[in-house]
């Protein structure tokens, strides 16, 4: 198993002293990093000791299932254990933990070992089985912990976006009185995409009483911390809002100016899940040589970039989903046989139905949306009754007339529905905004009967048209703050929190 596979990525040294430098304080003090690697993060404390001149009392201990020898040997042998973390003593206590756990996925961690570790230790209950390997690592270090000290973590953003780690913010924030968190741009480590942040975690043995995140240009620039909610803090998302306050503003376009929960208005769906993309989704040449008629193919949107032209061509330019029935078997013999010696009618999807090779359409939809993507979302109406795969959302209007959705459909363009939207979504690769159905529920829309919306509507649909997204929203938020009158402290005020958050997940791009 390659570093990669084993989340092992060694702590640059710039980065390390960074971390580790808030924390190294005290004139007699014992650092641990259960982790150590290399040992980077054991000497930017003891660099940092001695530049700070606070003594000759500081002792360095280390634990790693694979250590790289060199750098440590002026150390007692006896700091430093070649072993399991989870088998290291509890009962060994620190002043300060600095730790760059590795990061590994949940789905292939050793399951016997982390069960095994689970049923050791109870701290890890609060954690459930999606976790990943460093957050169980995050746990453990906190039994180490003596009162009153402190953990510095170098951990990937799932840390402010996966759904696991809610409890374990939580966790934090009922043994934490001060908790700092600081989420990075720059790429620091060579073999990894995943962004990461620093958090810096004070007063042990106390509920928090300061929750704070900063979102610096580099570790080069000054830390301006703001002040975030423990209801923010405990939300399934943490963002960077720069000192706004987001939910208050969300409030006022709710109170204020009429919007409301796009789950008022539509049933959000994911799309058509087949199990085997390449096998079921055709051109139309190659149904022909299946000899698959018409009755038995459905158009499917299956990625984003077929949006634009749907919009002027409808479905004419779509592959085709294979949609056979129960009594097709003897039918379209060679298509299923092809399937079957390429083994589909084994996978996970497919052994689900009965018979494995027909798919479940479910309804057409009214609407897609989607699900993930790196820029302005936006909903597409259906104009000829097609499908989508499951890389979008089917959506489906509750009694909506014409012009109502297309009040919907300009209103989720504007600034107040992408702000909700950037808010309740989370952030997964580079920087691709993961919209999950609950965040699409919770994003706040328009409803109107004024058929004046005709007009705008037809605009920006000629503009998605033409791919111009961003000239799509500006010309959609105008229309609608224009409309409703949106005060203008509110509209700068909800521009800048959603270029912020999109800074964040998306830095160094356009």
């Amino acid at each position: 198993m390659s570093k990669k596979e084993q989340g092992i990525y060694y702590t640059p040294s710039v980065l390390a002293e960074y971390m580790a430098s808030p924390l190294i304080y005290l004139n007699e003090q014992t650092v641990l990093d259960p982790a150590y690697g290399e040992g980077a993060l054991l000497l930017a404390a003891e660099k940092i000791f001695k530049a700070k001149n606070l003594g000759n009392s500081i002792h360095l201990y280390g634990c790693d299932t694979k250590p790289i020898n060199g750098l440590l040997n002026h150390l007692p042998e006896a700091n430093l254990h070649k072993s399991d973390f989870f088998s290291y003593p509890v009962e060994r206590k620190f002043h300060t933990i600095l730790m760059n756990p590795p990061y590994v996925r949940h789905h292939i961690q050793n399951e016997k070992k982390i069960n095994k570790y689970r049923a050791t230790y109870d701290e890890l209950k609060v954690l459930n089985n999606s976790s990943d390997l460093w957050a169980l690592f995050l746990v453990k270090a906190v039994s180490h912990l003596k009162e009153d000290g402190s953990i510095g973590a170098i951990l990937p953003w799932a840390f402010l976006q996966a759904d696991y780690s809610q409890p374990l913010r939580r966790f934090l924030s009922e043994n934490f009185g001060i908790i700092e968190v600081v989420a990075l741009s720059d790429k620091y480590f060579d073999d990894a995409d995943e962004r990461i942040v620093i958090v810096w975690l004070k007063q042990f043995g106390r509920r928090s009483i300061s929750i704070n995140i900063a979102a610096p240009t580099s570790i080069r620039a000054k830390i301006e911390f703001s002040k975030i909610s423990l209801d923010r803090w405990l939300a399934d998302r943490v963002s960077y809002t720069a000192g706004y306050a987001p939910d208050l503003i969300i409030s006022e376009y709710i109170s204020k100016y009429g919007f409301t929960k796009f789950s008022d208005h539509a049933d959000v769906k994911i799309g058509v899940v087949t199990g085997a993309v390449d096998y079921f989704i055709l051109t139309k040449k190659e149904a022909n040589e299946f000899g698959i008629p018409a009755h038995r193919l459905v158009p499917i949107i299956t990625n984003s970039i077929e949006f634009p032209k749907y919009l002027i061509n409808g479905n004419s330019d779509l592959r085709l989903l294979v949609a056979l029935k129960r009594d097709d078997h003897f039918k379209f013999r060679d298509f299923i046989q092809l399937g079957i010696s390429k083994e589909y009618n084994l996978r996970s999807h497919s052994v689900l139905r009965d018979p494995w090779y027909s798919v479940n359409l479910g309804k057409v939809p009214d609407a897609f949306f989607h699900y993930r993507i790196s820029k302005i979302p936006y909903l597409v109406p259906n104009l000829n009754g097609v499908q989508c795969t499951n890389a979008f959302h089917r959506i489906y209007f509750k009694n909506l007339t014409s012009i109502e959705r297309k009040w919907i459909y300009v209103s989720i363009l504007s600034l107040p529905a992408q702000l909700s939207i950037e808010l309740n979504s989370k952030t997964y690769g580079r920087g691709i905004l993961k919209i999950e159905p609950k965040s699409l529920k919770n994003t706040i829309v328009l409803k109107k009967k004024d058929d004046k919306i005709i007009r705008p509507y037809n605009t920006i649909i000629k503009l998605l048209a033409e791919n111009k997204k961003d000239e799509a929203m500006i010309f959609a938020t105008q229309f609608v703050c224009n409309e409703l009158g949106i005060d203008a402290a509110l509209k700068n005020s909800s521009c800048n929190i959603v270029e912020t958050l999109r800074k964040l997940r998306r830095p160094n791009r356009d």
